[in-house]
């Protein structure tokens, strides 16, 4: 890290070191927020049929009224930092959302325990019950626009139209939540000229001081007219967004597309050096990236995790490549200074420049996994396909992990997991499933009679078809309430279309409303599926009821060990034979064709995609042998990525084996991990790698460069591999502070 940065690092540790992660451990904030809940509790009392909107609007007055400003006297930047409610949602904001579900679970009591039980078995996972909680995109390019002031002229203007009253409160609510904001902003002036007066500051924190002062005045109430400001902007949108509407907000946006035109011209006036400019984007990474202790062990299921992203490089609305001198600076600021978050989202394509690729694979192949690549030459014609024009599906953000989302546009919350291989345990283990089944209501075909391939293959989809119906239909159904229950007018009422939808987001108020459902394991299943098509049908190695029982057994005996044998000789996913491609297309096809039938609790459509967070190994641990050669508690395959034990072919034919789905109808992502060997692996390789894959038009790539022995020895000695990174999977640590387990799990995965 740069020197001059230090004394910022460490005043963001001391901070986030009890307010960072999930809780906020901060005795005065705790009492602030504990103060306003009781405000609202008291207020609910005295008026019961007060409506979920009146309810917000008080909520915002009483935020802005309590609301204490955090500033970091070696930083300029005033984003909303006061409960960090942009990720672990300490806001009392959460008051609606706790207030309003409790009557919500009385009256959906039944599916709720279904969904827990679904949940707590590992059938599908999502943040919330019945909606996505946890990521969501912030309005960033209206604020940029406008500032908050020209969305608030917008919004009286509305009032002004022939509204229903429930239209008209809403609106008013949104004009308390704008107001809200401004009263913050002003709290930040106020506190930066605290600051100037106390005095004993150096000559930065001094300019700093002053910055704030003078920026904080207007900006973002109106909007940016400087780099300074604009790069504020895009921090504070994400944070006030979580503080006021109680939302996980995650995204920074395409801060080089869309902040060069402030920079070019900041230089051109003589306002900034590069240098300056490098500078404040260090400094403004940098808050992100000391939310979390690096060198702290990663072990549990959310630990180093904030899902803060930013995203670089793709085209403009023109299709021109966004390459530029900002670009580079965000590139050199993540290189020199070991910065993992915010998540660094690249896009490209086949023809990106050179330089840029060079830029990204080089830090890669120096050991820092910290990039997830987007391969615009898939993504666009997938978002297309999916409905956005073209000029919208240009202009896409990653957020989250793997999320993408047209910010200001749409709000496309990626946290729904389905679990193809629990589907296939529990129609494998019939008397050890039947009484969660029941519970769930969910009645299985028995696999074990099938006289067929083609038989046994349509009764499995048909498990798999009852629960994603049940978790499709159930959400869709219950989800509607969410909308009306927990309305968020600040975020919804600075999209792009609210002033004609009238609309809250998650009532379908945004211009594209879609949900993505990842089918998780689709490798296990597909492999499980070809090995007894192969051993029990073709070849008649042995019978279908023979195989399961093998299975059951967990591959044990001499008769378990043959079997196994065998089918680790089967065709899998990744082997690239026809055999493969074929039936794994029918699958996908037949999801994809189901999925599209259904609508989500936003009134759009559900995406289709391949991405999984840490389940791969939770899941996996909790998970039975399975026909392709796992044994209980086995890790499941990553993604979209072949088996871990079942590949061992070349990396460009397991490639040209994934890149066998319609990835048009794949508009939710879909993500694939890849370790390679240092030694073998060269810039130009690298490079071309890259290439193959946008050509292959293939959609998401997450690198590892590593040698094995050089994993062994930062076991052995961590203190020498303090830069090496690693990409775990939606989120990236260095891998000396990876617990045993998950060291273990890097070491084991297929190298390239």
């Amino acid at each position: 890290m740069r020197e001059e940065l230090v004394a910022l690092h460490k005043e963001l540790r001391r901070y986030f070191g009890e307010n960072g992660g999930q809780k906020c451990q901060d005795a005065s904030r705790l009492a602030r927020k504990e103060e306003i809940m009781k405000n609202m509790d008291d207020f609910s009392a005295e008026n019961p049929s007060v409506s979920p909107l009146a309810l917000r609007k008080k909520l915002y007055e009483k935020i802005s009224e309590k609301f204490e400003p955090v500033l970091f006297p070696d930083s300029p930047f005033y984003n909303g930092i006061e409960g960090n409610g942009g990720w672990n949602c300490s806001t009392p904001s959460l008051w609606l959302l706790v207030h309003q579900e409790m009557p919500f679970r009385k009256e959906a009591v039944e599916d709720i325990e279904r969904f827990t039980i679904a949940r707590q078995e590992c059938f599908f996972l999502s943040s919330n019950f019945f909606t996505d909680l946890a990521h969501h995109a912030p309005p960033i390019p209206q604020v940029l626009e406008k500032g908050f002031k020209g969305i608030r002229e917008d919004a009286r203007n509305l009032l002004l139209q022939n509204l229903s009253p429930e239209e008209k409160e809403y609106v008013k609510t949104l004009i308390a939540g704008l107001e809200a904001v401004k009263v913050i902003q002003e709290k930040y002036r106020k506190k930066a000229l605290e600051y100037l007066e106390k005095g004993n500051l150096t000559f930065l924190q001094k300019k700093f001081m002053q910055m704030v002062a003078q920026s904080a005045a207007r900006s973002p109430w109106e909007k940016p007219q400087t780099f300074y400001e604009a790069l504020n902007t895009c921090a504070f949108v994400r944070e006030i967004m979580g503080e006021l509407d109680g939302l996980r907000t995650n995204s920074y946006g395409r801060v080089d597309a869309w902040l060069v035109s402030y920079y070019e011209k900041d230089l051109k006036e003589g306002r900034i050096t590069e240098e300056e400019a490098y500078d404040l984007i260090c400094r403004f990474l940098l808050a992100a990236d000391s939310l979390y202790d690096h060198d702290s062990m990663v072990n549990a299921y959310s630990e180093h995790e904030n899902e803060i992203t930013l995203t670089l490089g793709g085209c403009d609305k023109e299709g021109k490549e966004v390459f530029n001198s900002l670009t580079r600076l965000f590139l050199r600021a993540y290189r020199e200074n070991d910065l993992v978050y915010p998540k660094p989202h690249c896009r490209f394509s086949a023809n990106s420049s050179k330089e840029y690729l060079r830029l990204i694979t080089d830090d890669i192949l120096a050991g820092r996994g910290i990039y997830t690549l987007n391969n615009d030459d898939s993504l666009i014609p997938a978002l297309v396909k999916d409905g956005k024009t073209l000029s919208d599906a240009r202009s896409y953000c990653c957020t989250g992990c793997w999320d993408i989302a047209i910010l200001g546009k749409e709000d496309n919350a990626g946290g729904g997991y389905f679990n193809l291989a629990k589907i296939l345990e529990c129609s494998i283990y019939e008397k050890e499933s039947r009484e969660v089944l029941e519970k769930l209501h969910y009645s299985f075909l028995s696999l074990e009679n099938a006289s067929s391939f083609e038989e046994f293959y349509e009764k499995i989809m048909a498990n798999t078809l009852t629960v994603l119906h049940d978790r499709l239909a159930t959400q869709g159904k219950n989800g509607k309430r969410y909308g009306k229950m927990i309305p968020a007018p600040l975020n919804s009422g600075c999209s792009h279309a609210f002033m004609e939808s009238h609309k809250d987001f998650m009532s379908g108020g945004q211009t594209y409303s879609p949900s993505a459902v990842s089918f998780c394991f689709f490798a296990d299943f597909l492999d499980s599926l070809l090995a007894i098509k192969e051993l029990c049908f073709e070849k008649k190695i042995c019978s279908l009821p023979a195989l399961l029982q093998a299975v059951r057994n967990n591959w044990q005996g001499e008769e378990g060990e043959f079997l196994r044998k065998n089918v680790l000789r089967s065709s899998h996913w990744g082997d690239n034979k026809e055999v493969t491609r074929t039936l794994g297309r029918r699958i996908f096809e037949e999801l994809y064709s189901f999925l599209r039938k259904y609508e989500n609790e936003k009134g759009g459509k559900y995406q289709a995609g391949f991405w999984c967070y840490r389940e791969f190994r939770f899941w996996g641990e909790k998970l039975k042998a399975l026909p392709d050669g796992r044994r209980n508690g086995d890790l499941l395959a990553q993604s979209l990525n072949p088996s871990h034990f079942r590949c061992h072919e070349d990396i460009t034919g397991v490639l040209q084996s994934l890149a066998c789905l319609d990835m048009e109808k794949v508009a939710g992502n879909s993500v694939v991990n890849l370790m390679l060997e240092r030694s073998g692996i060269t810039e130009e390789t690298a490079e071309n790698l890259v290439r193959t894959f946008a050509r292959l038009q293939l959609q998401q790539l997450q690198l590892n460069c590593a040698g094995r022995e050089e994993l062994f020895d930062a076991m052995l000695h961590p203190e020498k591999h303090q830069s090496l990174f690693v990409r775990i999977c939606g989120f990236s640590a260095k891998f000396i502070s990876l617990s045993p387990q998950w060291q273990k799990e890097i070491l084991e995965r297929t190298s390239f």
